[in-house]
């Protein structure tokens, strides 16, 4: 009956600890995924007019005008919806010429 007892025991615990490998492997194959997916909408951005940006995106949380012209505007997601939806917080920072074109595109989860 010990033997019995021990062997469902290592089962158990060999079934758990698998488990647990399998659901941190799977989140993260979807971070990856989630990244990847973030990454292409936000390096399309890179050209693209503010305005046009700004009607898709929303509202932006900051936006600063350097002396230069150059200007950086930061999303965050929450509370931005029309972000794409990612694990954790989501934060965008585009970085925009004279012309109002945007001239680098940064994301990051936090």
């Amino acid at each position: 009956m010990l033997v019995l007892e021990a062997a469902v025991f290592l089962l158990f615990l060999a079934g758990f600890c698998s488990w647990l490998l399998l659901s941190d492997r799977l989140v993260q194959w979807k971070d990856r995924r989630e990244a990847r997916r973030v990454s292409r909408i936000i390096n399309r951005l890179q050209g693209e007019n503010i305005e046009a940006v700004v009607q898709r995106f929303g509202p932006p949380r900051e936006q600063f005008t350097g002396s230069t012209g150059r200007s950086i505007y930061e999303w965050r997601r929450p509370p931005s919806l029309e972000l794409p939806d990612i694990r954790g917080v989501l934060v965008v920072t585009l970085t925009v010429d004279s012309n109002g074109r945007i001239a680098e595109s940064v994301w990051h989860r936090m």
